[in-house]
């Protein structure tokens, strides 16, 4: 990681929305976020993980996307549970020609 910070990988959920277009989610699990890391400190490690991780995964998996959303948290959570409990930061990315284009989420 470009932070030097560890991560783990919770969960990848894909979902197709109403408009249906299809979004791939990687959620991650930074426990260093507890002691007050910053977005600025971890910014680097979306783009890491969305062309490092979310790229190859998509690329083996036949799941065709139309965004690429990385999240991290600083402990595991049940996706769309709002917990007021968690640190979480969020990008969203296009993917074209295998590179993640930031979409400034």
């Amino acid at each position: 990681m470009p932070s030097g910070n560890t991560v783990s990988l919770h969960e990848v959920l894909f979902e197709t929305r109403a408009d249906t277009s299809r979004v791939a989610r990687f959620r991650y699990v930074m426990p260093v976020m507890q002691q007050g890391v910053t977005f600025a400190e971890i910014e680097g490690d979306f783009f890491h993980l969305c062309n490092g991780v979310a790229v190859p995964y998509l690329a083996v998996s036949e799941e065709k996307v139309d965004q690429v959303i990385i999240s991290m948290a600083d402990r595991e959570t049940e996706f769309g549970v709002m917990t007021h409990l968690a640190q979480q930061y969020f990008e969203a990315f296009s993917v074209q020609d295998g590179t993640c284009i930031w979409e400034g989420f």
